[in-house]
């Protein structure tokens, strides 16, 4: 059943979410199992070392991580706070409270209120009060509670709790001052602090200059009434001080670690210090999974990447691609190769406990197979984006692995060159080699690597580019056998080895041999002016008259003077002459001719009318008016039943085939060529017959002078040589 536009625009995108879907799980699955293997390793690593032994070999880093050192970042968080100083705050409330409390004492004495008095400060005091004959003593206490309040008063046991906790200062904010709030360091050791213990010795101090107006009783008499309205005005806040301990807790960075791949943990013949193992430690407590947050975002920059790869991969191979499914597979397949290879590659090097290079992924496989597979570079870059970008979100990978692994496959697949012979690639694996070896140096350079790495990296490139290749000379011819794939090396063997069918053609109809041998050389001339697969043309123009093997005498360029049609209707005479599309499109598929190849076979002369036998009909017709009894030629009846060709070689086979046909009519001459050509071209146009071809109306004036000095070229004349004697 023949599928229609919107069957294969339906297939290839049912095609598309698979190839993403399976791709996406293989890009998100490897980097798991890679970095769970990784700390297990680094596990393995820890538990066999003790510090103070000789290591017996290098331990080097697997991969590029940042540690966090929970450790450190802990006692870094811890001497953060304890630089926090004990906050002690002035009480407004309490120094409001103090002076209320002088105030009343002196207003209870001016009003004689013994009551208020006792009340205050107690019944010994208030009668020592009363008894006194002048009254300025309260004045005196009052100016002193004043001062007190100013220098500050302490809770004795909240300066003990201080000391206690190991601090031999205290910050006092807020203190009381007329200028406003501010802050100051008090050293609990050196500086005189008033509290309980010492408020007496304070007091005497503050009491010497006026000492001389008061006597002994007075002077006592106003420490107990300045000791009994006072009270601690400066106290520990702790919540500011833990506030201000959470602020320098949130300021204190995360101690971080930075390895980088390939660092050196522990060296060879040195002794095992405690920083190597307790670097081994903290390596081997890391996390052995991707978190919630990292694995959305693989697989959301996976999606974007295989996507945008995929959308260009079918955009280059075009909508005329017969082989979409196939190229898709292949690049899943190759895909998976590569992903599974550098998962065996890493475990390899962590049991050997060797350096990993970016050297030693597997990066030129697919983009190589690729490009031979489709016969498109462009194909080959597209796979080498793809790959890279998956490469770099890898546990292993460093900052420069994707720039390395883009650069060093295109490399690899610029320097292709489509050789015709598989031992070519011999020479093409040398190219890539040392290319490949020059680019990993320059990268050596730019990341500012040692060069003592410059072995390792140097063999990894080359293990890599030559197993690329040996497992592309032994994969590509199983992907064209099983894919049928018209591969460079396919279409070569079919234009210039030994094919039975060809032979039986060469045989049977010498002279459809020789005109399909001239088709092929028109149409690969044809091809290569307009930048299509000219290998591809020349092979369909070979084979595209493999039909005429049945039957050939009954085609002109095969008769001898006998014309077989002389004898038969035109019917009959078209029905033989349009067997043979069918009969070569069946002889195709029994040769095992790729699907390209057959449908230039069954698309050379697309749906056009056979003229000749058509116009020979009408005039049997006309002669014969009275015994047809209104009977009609139908022109479908003398047309090809076939589709029109859908891509460029197709429709170039097309009309390479009208061309050398019509050519032999006509004397060689570049004007009657020209001529002959665009009438022809012009016919096939009208007719629709190059609709679907993409062919535009640049390529067909090129064709056109092409095809031109193709012919004048094969058919130029020659000077008239004399008789031998």
């Amino acid at each position: 059943m023949k599928k229609t536009k919107a069957d294969r625009a339906g297939s290839r995108k049912l095609s598309f979410f698979f190839c993403t879907l399976i791709m996406l799980i293989l890009s998100v699955t490897v980097p798991i199992l890679l970095k769970t293997n990784t700390q297990v390793q680094y596990k393995s690593i820890y538990s066999g070392y003790t510090i103070g032994e000789i290591a017996e070999k290098n331990v080097y880093a697997k991969t590029s991580i940042d540690l966090i050192d929970s450790e450190a970042t802990q006692k870094a968080i811890e001497e953060a706070r304890a630089a926090v100083l004990p906050v002690f705050t002035y009480s407004t409330i309490t120094n409001s409270r103090i002076l209320a409390k002088a105030d009343a004492v002196r207003q209870a004495v001016a009003n004689f209120d013994y009551e208020m008095l006792v009340s205050i400060l107690g019944e010994t005091i208030a009668s020592s009060i009363m008894s006194l004959d002048k009254v300025d003593i309260l004045s005196y206490a009052y100016d002193i509670v004043s001062d007190i309040l100013k220098i500050g008063y302490f809770d004795e046991s909240e300066i003990r709790e201080a000391l206690n906790e190991g601090y031999k200062e205290i910050t006092v904010s807020n203190h009381y001052q007329d200028s406003g709030s501010f802050e100051y360091t008090i050293e609990l050791d050196s500086t005189f602090v008033v509290m309980d213990s010492n408020i007496r010795e304070f007091l005497t101090e503050r009491l010497y200059g006026i000492l001389d107006n008061l006597s002994a009783k007075e002077a006592i008499l106003l420490e107990d009434i300045i000791q009994e309205i006072t009270e601690p005005n400066i106290l520990y806040d702790r919540a500011l001080t833990e506030h201000r301990r959470d602020d320098a807790e949130k300021n204190v960075d995360t101690v971080v670690i930075s390895i980088t791949k390939g660092q050196i943990l522990i060296e060879a013949d040195h002794v095992v210090n405690h920083e190597q193992m307790e670097l081994l430690r903290l390596l081997s407590t890391q996390s052995n999974s991707f978190s919630f947050i990292e694995m959305v975002g693989h697989i959301i920059f996976d999606s974007i990447v295989l996507s945008i790869g995929l959308y260009v991969f079918g955009m280059f191979l075009g909508s005329s691609d017969l082989h979409f499914r196939e190229h898709n597979f292949l690049l899943v397949t190759g895909f998976l190769i590569s992903l599974v290879a550098t998962f065996f590659l890493t475990l390899l090097s962590s049991r050997l406990n060797l350096e990993f290079s970016d050297s030693f992924l597997p990066i030129f496989f697919l983009p190589l197979f690729m490009t031979e597979v489709t016969g498109y570079k462009r194909i080959g870059f597209v796979s080498s984006f793809m790959l890279a970008a998956v490469m770099a979100t890898l546990p292993t990978a460093s900052i420069m692995t994707f720039f390395y692994c883009i650069v060093c496959s295109s490399v690899s697949v610029f320097l292709i060159r489509f050789f015709n012979r598989r031992l070519d690639m011999i020479y093409q694996w040398f190219f890539s080699a040392i290319a490949c070896a020059g680019v990993s140096i320059l990268f050596m350079v730019i990341t500012q690597a040692s060069f003592t790495m410059i072995f390792t990296v140097l063999l990894g490139t080359l293990i890599n580019v030559s197993i690329a290749y040996i497992l592309l000379t032994a994969l590509l011819p199983v992907a064209e056998k099983v894919f049928n794939l018209p591969t460079i090396f396919r279409l070569y063997e079919l234009a210039y080895g030994e094919n039975p069918i060809l032979n039986r053609l060469s045989g049977a109809a010498p002279g459809t041999y020789s005109h399909s041998v001239a088709v092929a050389d028109l149409a690969e001339v044809g091809a290569k002016a307009i930048g299509a697969n000219s290998l591809l043309a020349r092979v369909g123009g070979l084979y595209h008259d493999i039909g005429k093997i049945e039957h050939p005498e009954y085609f002109i360029e095969n008769q001898n003077g006998v014309n077989k049609h002389d004898d038969i209707s035109p019917s009959l005479s078209v029905a033989v002459i349009k067997s043979h599309v069918k009969v070569g499109a069946e002889k195709g598929r029994e040769a095992g001719l790729p699907i390209e190849i057959i449908k230039i076979i069954q698309s050379h002369h697309g749906n056009d009318i056979i003229a000749y036998f058509y116009n020979e009909a009408l005039k049997f017709q006309a002669a014969s008016a009275d015994d047809n009894k209104g009977e009609t030629v139908k022109a479908s009846d003398f047309s090809y039943n076939a589709d029109i060709p859908d891509f460029k070689e197709c429709g170039i086979v097309m009309l390479a085939d009208s061309i050398e046909a019509a050519s032999r009519t006509v004397t060689p001459n570049a004007s009657k060529y020209a001529k002959l050509i665009d009438s022809i071209f012009m016919g096939k146009i009208e007719r629709g017959q190059l609709d679907d071809s993409n062919l535009t109306m640049n390529d067909i004036r090129t064709l056109s002078e092409a095809f031109v000095k193709t012919l004048v070229a094969r058919n130029h004349s020659r000077i008239e040589y004399p008789d031998e004697d």
